[in-house]
Protein backbone atom coordinates (compact mmCIF):
# COMPACT_ATOMS: atom_id res chain seq x y z
CA UNK A 1 0.00 0.00 0.00
CA UNK A 2 1.43 3.35 -1.02
CA UNK A 3 1.37 6.23 1.41
CA UNK A 4 0.31 9.69 0.33
CA UNK A 5 1.97 11.27 3.31
CA UNK A 6 -1.41 12.23 4.73
CA UNK A 7 -3.01 10.65 7.72
CA UNK A 8 -6.27 8.80 7.22
CA UNK A 9 -8.02 11.28 9.49
CA UNK A 10 -7.07 14.29 7.37
CA UNK A 11 -8.28 12.42 4.27
CA UNK A 12 -11.60 11.69 5.97
CA UNK A 13 -12.03 15.35 6.87
CA UNK A 14 -11.19 16.40 3.29
CA UNK A 15 -13.66 13.88 1.88
CA UNK A 16 -16.37 15.00 4.31
CA UNK A 17 -15.77 18.61 3.27
CA UNK A 18 -15.98 17.59 -0.39
CA UNK A 19 -19.26 15.78 0.25
CA UNK A 20 -20.66 18.80 2.07
CA UNK A 21 -19.58 21.18 -0.70
CA UNK A 22 -21.02 18.96 -3.42
CA UNK A 23 -24.31 18.62 -1.53
CA UNK A 24 -24.52 22.40 -1.23
CA UNK A 25 -23.68 22.82 -4.91
CA UNK A 26 -26.38 20.31 -5.92
CA UNK A 27 -28.99 22.12 -3.82
CA UNK A 28 -28.03 25.45 -5.42
CA UNK A 29 -28.18 24.00 -8.93
CA UNK A 30 -31.58 22.44 -8.22
CA UNK A 31 -32.90 25.77 -6.92
CA UNK A 32 -31.44 27.53 -9.96
CA UNK A 33 -33.19 25.00 -12.22
CA UNK A 34 -36.54 25.78 -10.61
CA UNK A 35 -35.93 29.50 -11.12
CA UNK A 36 -34.93 28.91 -14.74
CA UNK A 37 -38.11 26.94 -15.39
CA UNK A 38 -40.24 29.64 -13.78
CA UNK A 39 -38.53 32.23 -15.97
CA UNK A 40 -39.14 30.13 -19.11
CA UNK A 41 -35.41 29.84 -19.78
CA UNK A 42 -34.29 28.47 -23.13
CA UNK A 43 -33.67 24.78 -23.63
CA UNK A 44 -29.95 25.49 -23.99
CA UNK A 45 -29.77 27.18 -20.59
CA UNK A 46 -31.77 24.37 -18.95
CA UNK A 47 -29.54 21.77 -20.62
CA UNK A 48 -26.37 23.39 -19.28
CA UNK A 49 -27.90 23.46 -15.79
CA UNK A 50 -28.87 19.79 -16.17
CA UNK A 51 -25.33 18.87 -17.18
CA UNK A 52 -23.83 20.75 -14.23
CA UNK A 53 -26.31 19.06 -11.92
CA UNK A 54 -25.49 15.64 -13.35
CA UNK A 55 -21.73 16.18 -13.03
CA UNK A 56 -22.14 17.31 -9.43
CA UNK A 57 -24.34 14.33 -8.59
CA UNK A 58 -21.82 11.99 -10.19
CA UNK A 59 -18.97 13.55 -8.19
CA UNK A 60 -21.02 13.23 -5.00
CA UNK A 61 -21.68 9.57 -5.74
CA UNK A 62 -17.97 8.96 -6.28
CA UNK A 63 -17.07 10.77 -3.03
CA UNK A 64 -19.66 8.77 -1.07
CA UNK A 65 -18.43 5.48 -2.56
CA UNK A 66 -14.86 6.40 -1.62
CA UNK A 67 -15.98 7.34 1.89
CA UNK A 68 -17.81 4.07 2.51
CA UNK A 69 -15.72 1.73 0.33
CA UNK A 70 -12.16 3.17 0.29
CA UNK A 71 -10.18 1.93 -2.67
CA UNK A 72 -13.23 0.73 -4.58
CA UNK A 73 -12.77 1.55 -8.25
CA UNK A 74 -16.02 1.47 -10.19
CA UNK A 75 -15.67 0.20 -13.75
Amino acid sequence: MRSTGRSRNSWCVDNEETIELLSTQIAALAAERQELREADASGEVLEENRRQLGRSQWALSEALIEQHLPGFAPS
